[in-house]
């Protein structure tokens, strides 16, 4: 396993979808696609709405009933990237499987531990040009 920092996240001009760019130490490189929203929630941290992020209602929820998140770990299952979340329960730890943008999200807004397994990072390798176009005006991109 090896553990990842959000490098950066890059929103698609044109229609707002948007793909995190996690790496590792050693410089290895995992992109987990995002939906229009949580690309935005990521890109800018600070609350856009006075409505807040689901992703924050998760993290309060855990915490107000004593759990404590502790990572989030992006693995294979079925052939599909995804997410593990760990937490403790009276000292027990326990796990449960979600997306994997719905994982960045809780690991970068919750300050979480953020690994990935080899599989992951084998299955999510960067595929340099198969979705971008060329850059646009002042250096943007266009994601597709």
């Amino acid at each position: 396993m090896k553990r990842l920092e959000l490098a950066r996240v890059r929103i698609c001009e044109r229609c707002g979808r948007g793909r995190a760019e996690l790496r590792s130490e050693d410089g290895k490189t995992l992109t987990v696609p995002l939906d229009p929203v949580r690309a935005r929630e990521l890109a800018d941290p600070r609350p856009a709405e006075d409505v807040r992020a689901f992703t924050d209602l998760v993290l309060a929820e855990l915490g107000a009933a004593g759990l404590q998140p502790r990572e989030v770990v992006l693995d294979v299952a079925h052939g599909q990237l995804r997410a593990l979340v760990s937490w403790v329960r009276r000292d027990e730890p326990e796990v449960a499987a979600c997306t994997a943008q719905e994982g960045v999200g809780l690991a970068v807004r919750g300050a979480l531990r953020l690994y990935a397994t080899e599989e992951a990072l084998a299955h999510a390798a960067p595929e340099r040009g198969e979705h971008e176009g060329p850059r646009g005006p002042g250096g943007s991109e266009t994601l597709h």
